[in-house]
């Protein structure tokens, strides 16, 4: 009996140790928040920021495959190396949706080695997305600006990127839609 309490102990150390990555951001997210905030003239408030690492993907896999959830979000989770998530409630309005600013925030992005994918404005809301360093074979690094008259959400997501949007055309076929909100 002391035996197992012993090796559950174990585990359960090992696990803690191994799952420390996933509470804060890392550097090269904080980096990129600041100049983003440094570019809009608006104050926020820090409602969340944090990071889940490969550990807990890897347990998130493991509940979703006994989980009445959709086919294959298991695969799609495997492949997430790493999620960072940012949310920041807006205080203040001066910095209104515009190409302009959405230039400056990409600018600014760009700077860190970061590509502009999808650049989008439909009424007060703006979404910038970009990938590091476009590996035409897969995509491994992907962030989201996204800006409302509420809040300012960032995230960033690392992994075989790719390979999700394989899972989802196999599973799905190519039934995308793309709107045009102009």
């Amino acid at each position: 009996m002391k035996t197992i309490k012993s090796n559950l102990l174990i585990v359960v150390l090992g696990l803690a140790i191994l799952s420390t990555g996933c509470i804060g951001v890392n550097r090269e997210f904080k980096n990129i928040r600041s100049q983003i905030l440094d570019s809009l003239d608006d104050d926020f408030d820090r409602q969340i920021e944090f990071s889940v690492g490969p550990v807990g993907f890897f347990v998130a896999s493991q509940f979703v495959k006994f989980a009445d959830t959709e086919e294959n979000v298991d695969q799609m989770l495997s492949k997430v190396k790493n999620v960072h998530i940012g949310i920041y409630d807006r205080l203040s309005n001066f910095s209104k949706p515009s190409l302009s600013l959405l230039k400056e925030i990409s600018n600014s992005i760009i700077d860190e080695d970061w590509k502009s994918l999808v650049k989008s404005i439909d009424g007060n809301e703006m979404v910038g997305v970009y990938v590091k360093d476009l590996n035409p074979e897969d995509i491994e690094e992907l962030f989201v600006v996204t800006l409302t008259n509420d809040e300012l959400v960032l995230v960033k997501l690392q992994g075989s990127l790719g390979s999700i949007l394989e899972i989802i055309i196999r599973d799905h076929g190519h039934n995308l839609r793309i709107t045009d909100h102009s």
